[in-house]
C-alpha cells in the first residue's frame, strides 16, 4: 500500500509540473504576440486586406507644378485602391528636382501615395543620393509636397565629401538645397588619410 501512495504522489507531482509549464508557455505565447515592436524598428506598414482597383507593372508617374517638373516616380509594379486613395508601390525609385538643377534620386523596396495630398513615403533600404555628391541612409523617408521637404524621424547616416554624419531624424529642403540631421548627431571629418571625430552635438 505504502509503495503504491509514493507512485501515485510522484504521477500527482509529474501531473502538476506539466500543468505549470503548460500554463508558463501559454503566458509567455500571449506575451510575446503582445509586446511592441523593438525600439528602432517600426510596425510593418500595414496595406489594405482588399483587393486592389488597379494593378500595374513597370510604371512611371510624374508631378509637376504650373508645368514645372518637381519629382518621378518609377516602380517594378503598383497597386491602387481607391477607398484608400493610395498607391502602393514596389522596388520604388523617385528622383526630386531643385531650382536649380540640382537632383536628389530616393531609392527603397516599397512606397505608397496618397494620391489626394500627393504625399509620397519611401521605406525599407531607402537610400537618397544628391547631385552634389551627398549619400543618406536610413529606414523610411517622406515628401512633403506642400514645404518641398523630404524628412525622417529614424536613425540616419549621411555621408559626403569629407565627412560622415551619424544621428536621429533628417530634413532635406529642396528649394534651399539643404540637408540637417536633427538630434544625437555626430560628425566625422576625413581630411586626406586622417579622420577626426567631432563627437556628439
Amino acid at each position: 500500500m505504502g509503495g503504491w501512495e509514493v507512485k501515485s504522489m510522484k504521477n500527482l507531482r509529474f501531473l502538476l509540473g506539466v500543468i505549470i509549464v503548460g500554463s508558463l508557455c501559454l503566458v509567455a505565447i500571449m506575451t510575446w504576440r503582445t509586446l511592441p515592436p523593438p525600439q528602432g524598428k517600426k510596425a510593418p506598414v500595414k496595406e489594405p486586406a482588399i483587393a486592389a482597383d488597379l494593378q500595374l507593372n513597370r510604371v512611371k508617374y510624374t508631378e509637376t507644378r504650373e508645368g514645372i517638373k518637381e519629382w518621378e516616380l518609377e516602380a517594378a509594379s503598383v497597386r491602387y485602391f481607391e477607398d484608400e486613395n493610395t498607391l502602393f508601390f514596389e522596388q520604388v525609385k523617385a528622383t526630386f528636382f531643385g531650382k536649380n538643377q540640382e537632383t536628389y534620386v530616393l531609392v527603397g523596396k516599397r512606397g505608397k501615395i496618397n494620391t489626394q495630398t500627393k504625399a509620397l513615403e519611401v521605406f525599407d533600404g531607402v537610400k537618397l543620393d544628391s547631385s552634389d555628391g551627398y549619400q543618406m541612409q536610413t529606414q523610411s523617408l517622406k515628401y512633403q509636397a506642400e514645404r518641398r521637404e523630404l524628412m525622417t524621424s529614424d536613425p540616419v547616416e549621411m555621408s559626403g565629401p569629407q565627412l560622415r554624419v551619424q544621428g536621429t531624424g533628417l530634413i532635406v529642403e529642396l528649394n534651399r538645397q539643404r540637408m540637417k540631421v536633427l538630434k544625437q548627431v555626430t560628425t566625422t571629418f576625413f581630411h586626406s588619410t586622417q579622420e577626426t571625430s567631432r563627437g556628439s552635438l
